[in-house]
Parts: C-alpha cells; structure tokens; sequence
C-alpha cells in the first residue's frame, strides 16, 4: 500500500485461523522501511452481509450506536435466523489500547487533554444504519485531542431556574441572580438535561456557595429524566464553601448513550456534615448557585500508534458465530468472554474462562507514546490508569503469562521510593499518594521470589535489598518477632492505626510469611540474619490467635465474637509459596467449619452444602450464631463508618458479610490441604456463584452480596484480581498448567 503524500510503502499482510468451531482469528500485521517513525492508526470493521436484526454490545442486547466505552469491548449483530456474530480484541498490552477517560485529581477527574481509543469500538447509530450500514468498527490508534483557544468552547443552553428538573422535596427559589437549592433528604437533586452525543466532551462551570460539599454528577439519562448510567464514573465535588461563592470546573467524555440525552446533577454529598445533620433529625444545609455554564469542547483526532522503520507491529482480532446464544443481556456477555477465552486457547470450565478473558480486557497499555504493559483493578476503577499493586501482583500471578509479569513487576520497581516501600497505587498526573505500611512491599517481595521461580528472572538485588530493608524495620524494628503496622496488611488496609498496632492476626501471619520471603531471596547479608529460630516466634505468635475453646482464629487480640478468612489467608501463602503448614489441621478446619455458608440455591452443584458462598468478615458472638455489623458492633472498622450499618442498611455487603471470591477460594483451597472435607464442594459452588448469583453479570465481581435486602455487588463487576483463582485452584490441583495459554512445558532455569 503506497502513501503518496509521504511517499513510503506500508506492506500490510491479513492473516485469519480457524481456533474452533465458532472462532477465527485475524492477524494484522504491518511493516515499513522508509521512515524513522509512521504514525498510523488501524480501523476494523465487520459487516454483515444482509441486514441483521439488531446490533449488540457487552452492556447492550440493543445497543443504540455511538463509541462504547463499556465493562469490556465486545460487540456484534444477529441475524434474522438467530445467529449470534461478535468482533472481540486481543489484549490492550499486545493491541495497544487502553480506556483511559479522565485523569485523577481533587476534587474533579476531568478530561484529558488527549484520551486513547475513545472509538475503540463504535457502533453506527439508528439513524444512520439504513444509509451507512450496521458496520461494527474497531479503531487502533486513534486520540481524541482537546483544542483550545478561542472558538474551541461552544456554550449550550441550560434552561432557566424554573424550568429545571428535582427529585423529592428540593426547593428552588431565585434571589434575583442567586439560585438557592434547599434539599430535605440527602438523595434530593436537581439536574439540567441538555442534548449531548457519544464522543462528545463537555465542560461545566458552577458558581456557588454551600456550607457542604456539592456533587456534580455527569448522568446518562432516558426521556423521563431518569438516571440511566454515571458518564464519569466517578462523582466529582465541589468542596464546601460557606462564606463565599466558588468556582468549580470540570470536564467529561459522553461516551454511547443508553438513554435520550445527557443532564448535569447536583446534590449534596453522601457524607460528611450533611449526612450528620440529618441524623440528628436537623434541617440539611441549603446551596446557592449564581451562575453554571456548560460548553461543548471541540476535538480533532489523530493517529498516535507508531510504526518505526523496519520494526513489524500486529492487531489481532477475533470473530466468532454462534446459533445457541441467548438473545439476553446473560446471553451476550457470557459468550463474548468465553468466545475470547477459546480464541486466546485458555482451557477450563466456563468460570475460569471468564476470569481469563476478563484479566486480558484489563491489561492495557499505560501510554500512547510507549510500549508499556499495565494492569488495571477495572474499567470502574481505572478509568485514569491507575494501577494498585495489591491487584497486579494477585491478578498476574494468577496466570503463566511471562512478558505481563515481569513488565509489571518492572513498572512496580521503578516506582519503588527512597525508603525502599513500593507505593500502594500508581496514578498518573498525582505520583505517590499511598506509599504506607500496608502489604504492598510484602507482596512485591514475594513475587519477585515468583518471577525468579517461575521464569528465571534476573532480579534488580538492590531494589530487593532495599524493600526488604523496609520490611524488616518497619513491621518489626525491635526483632521480637511481633509484627508492627500501622495498617491492616490485607484487603481491609483503608483501617488505620497512627501509632502502630501489634494486635492483629493477618498481620502476624503476613510477618511470618514475608519473613521465610526475605530469606528464600538470598540477599547477601539481609537473608541471613533470618534465623530459624527467628522465624519459629514469628509463626508461633500466629498460631496463638487461635482459640482452642472457640474453635477459630480470633482477627485480634480484642476481638473474639467475629471471624474471616483473612485470618489464614497468610496460611494460604505459606502452602503457595512454600509448602509449609504454619497452622495446624484442626487450626484451619475448625476455622472453616465457623464461618456460616450462605446464599443457598437448588440449581447449585451441591445444594445440600447449606450455601454457594462464604462471607469475608462476620460477627460470631457463639455457637452457630452469626450476625452483621451495626451502628454500634463494627470490629476492625472506624467508627466514622457507623451510620453506614444502621437500620441493616448494608447488611451482606463490602466487607459487612460480603463473599470474595479470591480470598474465599483461597481458604478453601487452604482447607483442602489440610483435611476440609468439604473443599471440593465449597470451591465448585463458589464458581458456580460467581456467574449465577446475578444472571445479567455472569462476569467477574467485586464480591457477592450475602443478604437478599441489598444486592449491590460493588461498582467494579469486572474485577482483576479474581485471576489468582487460577492459581489457587492450580495448588488444589483441580486446574492443571497447560490448561493456561503463557504455561510454557520447559523449565526456566533457577536464577541464585
């Protein structure tokens, strides 16, 4: 293919395979010799060959049309007759694409100046099918750019105080050019519907004065004004500002919408003194607002993949067909998981399919002028880049892909800090935020000991000196063998404790653990002076959480009437990392056979076990009685979050009774190598759970709610850090290696 303007020949050469039945692969390949760098983007596009009856997408059985910016890319028609087609995409570390929409801050995550793959996959809208098509359209490549400068902010009209939309008992009284918003419930709004498209950005300005913080909110909306879909994904807010009108800006993308048009909310915040006020029973504070703007940004787009002389780059893609499909929500999303599961030739049942198609959909690339693999939590999450490195360490390890472990890995090293601690999170534009005492540096440390087991990776030993330094000091100072923290080494690190705590027992656990870590590593000097007798106090003091009349792990020293599987998790990464019981049998059965099963169902594949699932953490006040938190019984949580758990209101959900599924798997798995009898059936139901307790989401979740009054399973549903399950029930031998398509048969060769 010549370029005339350029005056340079790109040789493109198209590939396709057939994987299965229903999946073919296409291969992209592209190379030139002329230039030092091409920058080039790369538009794919499937066409039916007749009219088909509907377009879908992952989050749409009728998808309206538009950029799609959804819990994962996939998108297809169907036939008259049935048949289900679907385009789907290699990863974003290997397609390079990422779906990077805002950039992190306080107190607004605006938009970037220029945001990647806006139009990774887009849809023609309604409207335009009969002219153009029903072309399902994937773009490689392309940025979306702000422009500024004069004539780059067109202003669209607001309606006037009077005419603006309210929920519930909002007033709204005009003070000649002052608005004042006076809510009575916390939930009460009010919102300024305007007229947007997909691929549009906008930017608001509002003038206020409020004694609370101010939510302003970006919804997708239907014709009756009713909230459809959150456009920025996360709520921005305009701080409180009592004695004085402020400014407050923010920008947002529109990507495809599921409603009629888009509105502008504005509320109070969920928290904070208007939440308190309420409570009491006083009046909420009221807002005033003396001006908003909205204006619609304009935006060119540009390639910014870039082919350099010489080097050949690929885009894979795959294409499948099915006639047993569902014409459902259910229907659409397993099969796009599954379909690319069997494309990439990952093996297993249809859950360890979709945890392996799901950790492909969120490992991106970091940046539009390099190469460099990330991993995000979920596109809920991530919408920034952000990366934590509690996920990428359980969701990579979870799989045998290689060039994703040691990339990231890398990325964490670099972002190791002059004390040695590696950061908890990595998010452009804002660098360290969380750079604190929690198991980030512990788990570092231990996957290098992985990546060096796993694939012979040469490690960077200062850097591994150095965290290991940090650990050693930080979580033991004095070498008594009692671990120090000022956080929870675990999931639940958002519990602080200023002066240092050395009451927990996950923490106990984690020290014994990270200190075998240290010593495997063979740091000159620093592993030695882990004796054996050093590390037999450290797992004896774990040991000693356990309460022989109970019959469980107590989660503190101070707390004996609740019970998680956090407490052996670290029993878990000893039989993982080192074959080695810290715990004894009775320890971790009688555990297990403390914590309640729930959520039961009929159609399970072992209904007589009593439940599907397991809570995380759960009140345990005797016997076989167990309870949720309340305002007034929340152990290990901040009395800031007491309201929360009045009134049941979050019973069963978060960390109040809600079912994780790695770290529930993995106590299972601990179970089984220790003599649980009921492993087996626990594990397999909790699979089953995971794509059955909601039909329309048979993906991946944040956790599982265990009480049927609330049923949010988190914001996230498409959750990374699930992988790991791969590898837990690779320990359990219920999962064999080869099953993972990065297994590779030949043995790496053991580095020091």
């Amino acid at each position: 293919m010549q370029l005339p303007n350029l005056r340079t020949t790109v040789f493109v050469d198209v590939s396709y395979e057939v994987m299965t039945s229903q999946v073919i692969m296409k291969t992209i390949r592209l190379r030139q010799a002329d230039m030092y760098t091409l920058l080039y983007q790369l538009t794919n596009c499937l066409e039916p060959e007749a009219q088909p009856a509907k377009l879908w997408s992952f989050d749409h059985t009728d998808c309206k049309g538009g950029p799609l910016h959804e819990y994962s890319p996939a998108a297809g028609f169907r036939t008259a007759s049935g048949v289900t087609v679907g385009l789907l995409t290699d990863s974003g570390y290997r397609n390079q694409w990422s779906r990077i929409i805002r950039r992190d801050g306080t107190p607004v995550k605006p938009a970037p100046v220029s945001i990647p793959d806006l139009n990774l996959y887009f849809l023609p809208y309604v409207a335009d099918r009969a002219k153009k098509g029903a072309c399902i359209q994937q773009t490689f490549g392309e940025a979306t750019v702000q422009l500024s400068g004069e004539g780059s902010r067109k202003p669209v009209d607001l309606p006037a105080a009077s005419m603006w939309k309210r929920s519930g008992d909002m007033k709204v009284e005009q003070f000649g050019a002052v608005v004042k918003l006076s809510p009575s419930d916390r939930k009460d709004f009010v919102l300024f519907p305007f007229p947007a498209k997909g691929g549009e950005i906008y930017a608001v300005h509002l003038e206020y004065c409020s004694e609370a913080p101010i939510s302003v909110h970006a919804w997708d909306v239907d014709s009756q004004f009713n909230k459809l879909g959150d456009l920025t994904l996360f709520n921005d807010t305009a701080p409180a500002s009592p004695a004085i009108f402020s400014d407050f800006d923010h920008s947002f993308v529109v990507p495809a919408l599921q409603g009629t048009g888009a509105a502008i909310a504005l509320s109070l915040t969920d928290s904070g003194d208007a939440g308190a006020n309420e409570n009491r029973g006083a009046r909420l504070p009221s807002m005033e607002v003396r001006d908003i703007k909205l204006s619609r940004v304009a935006t060119r787009r540009e390639p910014y993949h870039r082919l350099e002389m010489g080097q050949s780059q690929t885009r894979t893609v795959f294409i499948f067909a099915c006639d047993a499909i569902p014409d459902t929500l259910r229907g659409y999303r397993l099969a796009s998981q599954l379909q690319l599961a069997d494309g990439l030739q990952c093996k297993g049942g249809e859950t360890e399919k979709v945890l392996y198609a799901d950790v492909m959909m969120l490992s991106w690339n970091a940046q539009m002028a390099e190469l460099r693999p990330m991993l995000a939590p979920s596109i809920w999450y991530s919408a920034a880049g952000e990366m934590y490195l509690r996920d990428s360490f359980y969701a990579l390890s979870g799989i045998h892909n290689r060039e994703l472990n040691e990339k990231v890995f890398a990325a964490w090293a670099d972002n190791q800090g002059e004390d040695g601690a590696i950061n908890t999170l990595v998010e452009p534009n804002i660098a360290n935020l969380e750079r604190k005492s929690n198991d980030s540096t512990p788990l570092w440390l231990m996957w290098a000991l992985l990546n060096r087991r796993r694939f012979g990776t040469e490690l960077q030993m200062d850097k591994i000196r150095r965290a290991a330094e940090y650990c050693l000091r930080t979580y033991d100072p004095t070498r008594e063998a009692i671990c120090t923290a000022q956080f929870v080494m675990g999931q639940l690190d958002v519990i602080h404790y200023p002066e240092g705590t050395r009451i927990l027992c996950e923490n106990q656990g984690m020290l014994a653990v990270l200190l075998r870590v240290i010593r495997e590593l063979q740091i000159p000097e620093v592993s030695a002076s882990i004796s054996e007798s050093y590390l037999a106090k450290a797992e004896e003091e774990y040991r000693s959480y356990y309460d022989a009349k109970s019959g469980f792990l107590f989660p503190a020293r101070n707390i004996h009437d609740a019970i998680g599987f956090p407490d052996i998790h670290p029993e878990f990464l000893s039989l993982w990392l080192f074959k080695r019981p810290i715990l004894t049998d009775e320890m971790v059965v009688n555990h297990l056979n403390h914590i309640p099963a729930m959520l039961p169902r009929e159609d399970c594949p072992y209904p007589g076990e009593g439940g599907t699932v397991r809570p995380i953490f759960i009140g345990l006040a005797g016997g076989k009685e167990w309870s949720y938190f309340t305002e007034k019984w929340h152990p290990m949580v901040s009395d800031s979050y007491a309201a929360s758990y009045a009134n049941k209101a979050a019973d069963g959900i978060y960390y109040n009774g809600g079912s994780w599924m790695r770290i529930e798997i993995c106590g299972y798995v601990t179970g089984k190598l220790h003599g649980w009898q009921k492993a087996d059936h626990a594990i397999a139901n909790r699979l089953w759970a995971e794509i059955h307790t909601d039909e329309d989401f048979p993906t991946r979740q944040e956790y599982l709610p265990t009480c049927s009054r609330n049923k949010l399973c988190g914001y996230h549903r498409v959750f990374a850090w699930n992988a790991f399950v791969l590898q837990a029930l690779e320990i359990a031998r219920l999962r064999e290696p080869a099953m993972d398509p990065g297994y590779s048969r030949s043995a790496p060769p053991v580095v020091g």
